[in-house]
């Protein structure tokens, strides 16, 4: 499977390829709080709904996040926390699921 997550900010995409299986989460963080917890060399973070918000003048004090627990293919696992949308594929690029933490 492929995991595409949209970045806001650059208006295109983070890829991850030879994902076997996954669990997800999801959760509502103020924006004042850090991912502590979550920071580690194998987790992937990207949260670019708080610049969004900036940009086009919007206030909030929270967002979803969504947080994916990944196998690859390989094995090895890792964590992506993302506060935009993303899609799982299958390998031929057709999409299975739709994870929308913040709409645009």
């Amino acid at each position: 499977m492929i995991l595409k997550i949209m970045r806001y900010g650059e208006e295109e995409y983070c890829m991850f390829d030879n994902i076997r299986n996954y669990s997800k989460a999801q959760f509502k963080q103020q924006f004042t709080k850090d991912f502590d917890d979550e920071v580690d060399s194998d987790n992937v973070f990207i949260l670019d709904y708080e610049d969004y918000l900036t940009k086009i003048g919007a206030g909030q004090s929270e967002r979803d996040v969504i947080r994916l627990k990944c196998r690859l293919s390989n094995g090895n696992e890792f964590i992506v926390l993302f506060d935009t949308v993303g899609y799982i594929l299958n390998d031929n690029g057709k999409t299975i699921e739709k994870l929308v933490a913040n709409h645009k």
